[in-house]
């Protein structure tokens, strides 16, 4: 397989709203997951690199006025879809990236500007197009060879760099709307730089527990990373990334 081939194969009992600022973590770290995975340009700089970002928000300690909930890992799940694009797509695949990758945990103070949530994805433990979720998403299966070129170069220092950077990060800011549909603000470092994203959550309760889930297309040049392209255009990554997700949280222990 050429080398342009390669890079297109390769690749966010308390008020509602305040429990959707854990699910608005997920999209957006996928949302970062997505750019990386879609094939970001080798120097990782979008158009809009040199644009002033917004700043990484502190850590929140726990207080007496918040419950701690902690990130289900077995129980999450991450689904990012990327695409080919360009008059030689056909050359390409669609990828589909995820796995139980999320960690964390969810400070629910007693209204949504109380609460913080702190989120992480191992960008190691990503999984590449596992047959099953490929079917689920409507594709054919990919053969082992093309499924491993895919993840090395995801994980490797032209896009996810996951030596340097074994983490993407998600902070939230502020949530506004109604509790079963609420916006909410999170900011994402993927590879040291930092983007804000709104992300529109559904939230569930459910025995202790939070439940969110949700889909959203976003673009890789939002997070300010310029999508791989090559002979003119016509054989490259699309900027639109679909990302899935169901995120669980319960009680912290202790």
């Amino acid at each position: 397989m050429s080398r342009a081939l390669r890079w297109i194969n390769a690749p966010s009992v308390l008020p509602a709203i305040v429990a959707a600022i854990v699910a608005a973590i997920v999209p957006v770290i996928v949302a970062a997951i997505v750019l990386a995975l879609a094939g970001c340009a080798s120097t990782g700089r979008g158009p809009d690199a040199d644009l002033e970002r917004p700043p990484w928000p502190p850590a929140v300690e726990p207080a007496g006025d918040r419950t701690v909930f902690e990130i289900v890992e077995d129980a999450s799940s991450l689904r990012v879809i990327v695409a080919p694009a360009g008059s030689l797509a056909r050359l390409g695949h669609h990828h589909v990236i995820g796995g139980p990758v999320l960690s964390g945990r969810v400070l629910l103070g007693e209204t949504a500007d109380d609460s913080r949530i702190e989120l992480a994805v191992d960008v190691a433990a990503l999984v590449v197009d596992r047959a099953a979720w490929r079917a689920e998403e409507g594709l054919e299966p990919l053969d082992d060879d093309t499924i491993e070129a895919t993840r090395s170069n995801l994980l490797g220092p032209e896009v996810l760099a996951v030596e340097d950077h074994p983490r993407i990060e998600v902070r939230s800011v502020s949530a506004v709307g109604p509790g079963w549909q609420a916006d909410v603000t999170a900011r994402v470092r993927v590879r040291g730089v930092v983007s804000e994203l709104v992300v529109p959550v559904s939230v569930q309760r459910d025995a202790g527990r939070l439940v969110a889930v949700g889909a959203f297309d976003v673009d890789q040049t939002a997070l300010g990373l310029q999508p791989f392209s090559t002979a003119g255009g016509a054989l490259r990554v699309a900027d639109s990334m679909r990302i899935r997700f169901r995120i669980v949280a319960r009680p912290a222990s202790g």
